[in-house]
C-alpha cells in the first residue's frame, strides 16, 4: 500500500479482502460437500446393483444387513 493512502481506504482494502476470503472458503465448502454427495449416491447405486435385496430396507436395515456379511 501506498503510504498516501488513508486509513479509510486501508480499512476498506481489509474488508474486501476479508469479503473475498470467505468467498473462497464457502466455495471451497460447497465444492467438497458437492463431491461427497456425488459418492455416496455413487456408493449407493453400486450397493443396490450387487444386492437388489437392500432397496426396500430402511437404513437400520441396511445396517444391520452390511454388518452380518461381514
Amino acid at each position: 500500500m501506498a503510504a498516501s493512502q488513508g486509513p479509510e481506504a486501508v480499512r476498506d482494502k481489509i474488508h474486501q479482502l476479508e469479503n473475498r476470503q470467505k468467498i473462497l472458503l464457502n466455495r471451497k465448502a460447497d465444492a467438497e460437500q458437492k463431491a461427497r454427495t456425488h459418492r455416496l449416491i455413487e456408493h449407493g447405486a453400486i450397493l443396490e446393483s450387487v444386492f437388489p435385496e437392500i432397496v426396500p430396507m430402511t437404513g437400520e436395515q441396511l445396517k444391520a444387513f452390511l454388518k452380518q456379511r461381514r
